[in-house]
Order: structure tokens, then C-alpha cells, then sequence
């Protein structure tokens, strides 16, 4: 027995959107595996080490509220702590208190980081260049970014 037309246009669409996900992880993990040979073959560092370099370097003192690092990397409190942990045994970076509110803790580029950012950073957007640049035109990437960013919440 055939299904109305319109649940059959909800079973496509709930398809669509499956594969839709299937297909943003499969791009997502593809790009990530890319970043991670090139990465550890070079400075050894993993992709989200990079981009808390990036950002670390792009902020103000070099240095961000854990909090901040958080919503910026979409990690959780823990998972921060240990990103940060990992990248301050390396001396890349380095934690602090804040000095008038002892509830809020500092990650700060320190100059090794720096240092280790200025190689690892062309690797990073060679790696995305690669496999995002070089197969999207710029009005595509503008596009697909409005895209995302809406899917995201985030009207801006």
C-alpha cells in the first residue's frame, strides 16, 4: 500500500537530513585526518593544538579566559583543561589567575608557543586549503559558512 504524499515527502526529507550528517562528518573527518598526518609529521601537534595557538595569538596579552577557549574551541571545561594541560608540558602554553577574581584562569601563548605556532600554522592552512580552499570558490565558502553558522544559531 503506497504512503500519503506527505509522509512519504517527511520520510525523504528525515533521509535527507540522515545523509546530510553522514556527509558533514565524512567531510569533517576526512579534512581532520589530513591536518593530523601533515601536523605530526611536522611539528607534532595535533589540529585543536593549533587552532588554541591560532587564537591564543589573535587575542589580546595572548591570552584568553578558560571559558572562552572553551566556547571559541567547542570543547568542554575538561576538555579544555586537558588541551591546555597537554600544550603547557610542551611549555607552549601556560595557565594563570587572574589577579582581581581567582575564579577565572588564564591560557597564555608563551614565546615557545609562538614560536611553534610561526611553523605549524602554514601547515594548518595548507592542510585546509587543500581540502577546503582548493575545491570551493570564495562566494561557495562564504556561502556554505552562512549555512553552517545559521544550522549553528548564530545569525552573524
Amino acid at each position: 500500500m503506497e504512503e500519503p504524499p506527505d509522509n512519504a515527502a517527511a520520510v525523504r526529507r528525515q533521509r535527507a537530513v540522515v545523509a546530510l550528517w553522514g556527509d558533514l562528518t565524512q567531510v569533517t573527518d576526512l579534512v581532520r585526518t589530513h591536518l593530523v598526518r601533515l601536523l605530526e609529521a611536522g611539528p607534532g601537534l595535533a589540529p585543536e593544538d593549533v587552532e588554541l595557538l591560532m587564537l591564543l595569538a589573535d587575542a589580546p596579552e595572548r591570552r584568553l579566559r578558560m571559558i572562552d577557549v572553551s566556547e571559541s574551541l567547542r570543547l568542554s571545561k575538561s576538555g579544555v583543561t586537558r588541551l591546555v594541560d597537554r600544550l603547557q608540558e610542551r611549555d607552549l602554553v601556560v595557565r594563570s589567575a587572574c589577579p582581581s577574581d581567582r575564579r577565572v584562569v588564564y591560557a597564555q601563548l608563551t614565546e615557545r608557543g609562538a614560536t611553534v605556532l610561526e611553523s605549524a600554522a602554514p601547515i594548518f592552512v595548507c592542510g585546509l586549503m587543500e581540502h577546503l580552499g582548493s575545491r570551493l570558490d570564495e562566494a561557495r565558502v562564504e556561502r556554505l559558512r552562512a549555512d553552517l553558522r545559521h544550522l549553528a544559531g548564530d545569525a552573524t
